[in-house]
């Protein structure tokens, strides 16, 4: 795995230096990873037409937890996941690897997009948006008002 990235921070340096020196690399590549990691992970798909970006959000309860805005090329998708077993269910919890909390993130679309053509269903933790490229090719006229 390459951490190359975290050599730009010496903060992460040094922690990576007493990690591995107490626990060895093995651990330090585990930890590196959820702490660089950008929440909401995505995969992005584009056919030319169309862009579908498809998101693994666990725990989005209700429509007011999650929001997602388009800017030209930018899709930003926040909100807030929670854990609906945490102290709702009886007896301990054995492992916890979902990641749950507010969450914001904001990632470049390869082109300009169609705000209206925008749809996004959620449905068992899994997000998808799919969003039409814009006709920019399109002239547009422009109204010039004239003073005398």
């Amino acid at each position: 795995m390459d951490t190359s990235k975290h050599d730009e921070n010496p903060n992460l340096d040094y922690i990576k230096k007493i990690v591995s020196e107490v626990m060895g690399e093995g651990l330090w590549n585990g930890f590196y990873d959820v702490v660089t990691a950008e929440r909401p992970r995505i995969d992005m798909y584009d056919n030319g037409k169309k862009i579908i970006v498809v998101c693994e959000i666990p725990g989005i309860l209700k429509p007011s937890d999650l929001s997602i805005s388009v800017s030209l090329n930018k899709l930003n998708i926040r909100g807030i996941s929670k854990d609906k077993y945490l102290n709702n269910l009886p007896g301990n919890m054995l492992k916890s690897e979902c990641i749950y909390g507010p969450f914001d993130r904001t990632v470049e679309l390869p082109y300009i997009v169609n705000e209206k053509s925008i749809n996004a269903v959620y449905e068992n933790g899994i997000i998808e948006i799919t969003m039409e490229r814009a006709d920019t090719g399109d002239e547009q006229h422009v109204r010039v008002d004239f003073k005398k």
